[in-house]
């Protein structure tokens, strides 16, 4: 029984071991043929770090040093990864007088339910704009009137510009938004969807999950599109399914602060609560102060939502519109 034990023990820590280095290759920029499985490895250094102090503990406990030592190794990087990871703000008072923007954000999963729960929890939320993603088939421009009555500025791009149908749909809701627009990008279902709310920049997108190194490289080229479109000098919010968490690269190449601490934060699958991986995300910039964030409940989607409120700076430049 003791080999046996050994054996499994020593099994179990060299695996969490070489899950953790080959997860540091993305953070490495190895690419290659491996660079698909290091990114889809550094996005759990979480969960790595919760199995490595599990099998250190047994390990301990059974007295079996080196595998002890093998998985408290593994528990030590990720716990530098995890506790280190920064460019996260919290909420704090808004200063006297400064306007607020409110917004919410969620990937729906085509599903009418979870689209008509998050819109009730948007608008109890007084967000001034909304961003869905995987919208529901059937929704069409037609019903947007009567979902959201308030909020007049809509765009829901269906098609390319080839004409052939978008698999899944992004759409951005809000008032006083101007200069709507999507920039598309070739062999693909996801799409930027960009405006401006007065004073700020608005980007919505949801790019593919990297389900394959192609789906990857898609994903990677959309999100670092998001800098080409942004004055980071001037107040942004970038919303959406980003498809990676911030261990991954890839959400690196977002500009701007990520709306609360996604160390402790999951959105997806929305059944594991705070246990899942945070991939939705609301990033910010351009002096804009976060006053608030929170991460919605259970809208029978397979994400949860996002809400996220800012003030705007006090000494807004005079040429910024809505100033």
């Amino acid at each position: 029984m003791s080999k046996a034990t050994r054996i499994i023990l020593w099994s179990l820590s060299g695996c969490v071991l070489a899950l953790t280095l080959l997860a540091l290759g993305d953070r490495l920029d190895l690419g290659g043929r491996l660079g698909w499985a290091f990114d889809l490895l550094s996005h759990w250094p979480r969960h790595l770090l919760l199995a490595s102090l599990v099998i250190g503990g047994v390990a301990l406990w059974r007295r079996k040093r080196g595998p002890a030592i093998t998985a408290l190794a593994a528990a030590v990087i990720n716990v530098v990864l995890v506790i280190g990871l920064g460019g996260f703000a919290r909420p704090q008072a808004a200063p006297e007088s400064a306007r607020l923007i409110r917004i919410a954000s969620a990937n729906v999963h085509g599903s009418p339910p979870a689209l008509g729960q998050f819109v009730d929890l948007a608008h109890d939320y007084g967000a001034d704009i909304i961003a869905i993603y995987e919208a529901p088939n059937d929704l069409t421009d037609a019903l947007l009137p009567d979902i959201f009555p308030d909020l007049p500025d809509r765009i829901l791009p269906s098609q390319r510009a080839n004409g052939w149908p978008l698999i899944r749909r992004s759409l951005l809701a809000g008032r006083d938004i101007a200069d709507l627009g999507v920039e598309m990008f070739d062999g693909s279902h996801g799409v930027l969807i960009h405006g401006r709310a007065g004073a700020v920049q608005i980007v919505a997108t949801h790019p593919p999950s990297p389900g394959d190194p192609g789906l990857m490289h898609d994903r990677d080229q959309q999100l670092a599109a998001i800098a080409v479109l942004i004055d980071t000098s001037r107040p942004f919010i970038i919303a959406g399914d980003f498809n990676s968490t911030p261990w991954g690269r890839a959400y690196a190449a977002v500009p701007g602060e990520r709306a609360g601490d996604p160390r402790f934060d999951g959105t997806f699958p929305a059944m594991f609560a705070s246990l899942g991986l945070p991939i939705d995300h609301i990033k910010f910039g351009g002096g804009l102060i976060l006053t608030d964030y929170r991460v919605g409940p259970d809208i029978t989607s397979d994400h949860l939502p996002l809400f996220a409120t800012f003030a705007l700076p006090t000494n807004l430049p005079p040429d910024l519109p809505g100033n």
